[in-house]
């Protein structure tokens, strides 16, 4: 068999993370989270609309003004607070005094954060002018009282939203990859396929906003270093964690020294981390994404398997969610499994082009059930707990990596 390559273990990645989400969005959603989520997307499309942008520009533009809300929520007092507390504890007994030197920090780095984010979203035809002047316009809205947002829909505000607008977007990425050739999948025939789009347009919507995400994410993660760097003139390595494995660390040395050579070569500017959304020739954008996000993407993937198991993996959740609205209808027969949760799903599925049996949907449900979904509820646990904000560019994803390493066993 041959080796994966780093495009097809980006793919897995990216995967990987959309179904992340959509559990965790799922988990974490109510009424009232959803009404906060789509009062917030109804003002952007009003805006959007407004300003007379349509079809696939206004998607791309209603990413970066969720991201833009998203770097600007993060900025919170009660974080200043606790600094100062923190450091008053500690001995120090400068933490209030400091506490104002926290905030310029804060305000340089979200208008640092805010610059990068107008440099990408001019790549993809979007004016940083009218970037600019929407954000203030969404943060200044009286009746959308954004101040007012949980704290748990601020966080990845951008990621929840896709969620929530794309219900199936793991499944429909996964298929778009698959009809372009970047990855195989012996179960999918595209004669079966009754959801693609059938146009020669290039990338769907959902496509280039996943897209769209994980280049926000390799923007985050990028300027927690590069922040430090126009800042303090240095950068600040992270010590060595020497329970990782020597990959895992070779991966992160490696990711520095091409930050770093990125940075300066691109004169101080993150075009490496850019997606470009207008391109003629979908493959080649796509392909250009994932080998972007094989440099400066940092994943470690919740749910185990490789890249046959993934429709199990996407059938699994579908019948989980299929079972708690029906609880009284069966998952799966051995014998005349017609009208079952599983067998609905298989249909779903065949729809979109994918040949999958019930009973491999059945098996892989029992096995993520046991092993994934817990350290999701935990992740989870920790959102709807949040005490403050953390700032935008401050975030290194502990909060994943808290629960991506969770044990049910755990003491906790």
């Amino acid at each position: 068999m041959p080796a994966t390559t780093e495009i097809q273990k980006s793919a897995l990645d990216a995967l990987d993370s959309l179904h992340f989400n959509q559990v965790a969005v799922r988990i974490t959603n109510s009424e009232q989270s959803e009404e906060w989520c789509f009062r917030i997307l109804n003002k952007i499309n009003w805006v959007i609309c407004e300003a007379g942008i349509a079809g696939k520009q206004a998607e791309i533009t209603k990413h970066y003004l969720l991201s833009a809300l998203e770097i600007y929520l993060s900025v919170d007092e009660k974080y200043f607070l606790y600094l100062a507390q923190f450091n008053n504890v500690s001995g120090s007994h400068r933490g209030f005094q400091e506490k104002e030197k926290y905030q310029e920090y804060a305000e340089h780095s979200r208008n640092f954060s805010l610059a990068n984010l107008c440099i990408a979203a001019a790549c993809n035809g979007v004016d940083r002018k009218f970037l600019t002047r929407a954000t203030d316009v969404l943060i200044n809205d009286r009746e959308l009282a954004l101040s007012s947002t949980p704290l748990h829909i601020r966080y990845r505000l951008a990621e929840r939203c896709y969620a929530l607008e794309y219900t199936n977007a793991p499944l429909n990425f996964y298929r778009e990859l698959v009809s372009h050739g970047i990855i195989r999948c012996g179960k999918y025939s595209s004669r079966n396929d009754k959801t693609a789009e059938k146009s020669n347009e290039g990338l769907s919507t959902l496509f280039i906003r996943a897209g769209l995400l994980f280049e926000l994410k390799m923007l985050q993660r990028a300027l927690m270093i590069i922040t430090s760097l126009k800042h303090h003139g240095s950068i600040t390595l992270p010590k060595s964690d020497t329970l990782s494995s020597r990959v895992e660390r070779k991966k992160i040395s490696d990711y520095y020294k091409r930050l770093v050579g990125a940075w300066f070569q691109d004169g101080s500017k993150i075009s490496f981390a850019v997606f470009q959304c207008h391109n003629n020739n979908p493959k080649l954008a796509a392909q250009r994404l994932l080998k972007n996000m094989s440099m400066f993407y940092f994943h470690k993937r919740i749910f185990s398997g490789t890249q046959g198991s993934w429709l199990g993996t996407l059938g699994a959740f579908d019948i989980e969610v299929d079972s708690k609205e029906n609880p009284d209808v069966a998952i799966y027969y051995s014998e005349k499994n017609d009208h079952t949760i599983s067998e609905k799903i298989k249909n779903n599925f065949s729809n979109a082009g994918f040949n999958v049996s019930a009973r491999s949907l059945y098996l892989r449900h029992k096995e993520i059930k046991q092993k994934c979904y817990f350290k999701i509820e935990y992740y989870c646990s920790i959102l709807t707990n949040m005490p403050c904000m953390l700032p935008w560019w401050d975030d290194n994803n502990e909060y994943y990596n808290l629960a991506q390493a969770f044990e049910e066993t755990d003491d906790n």
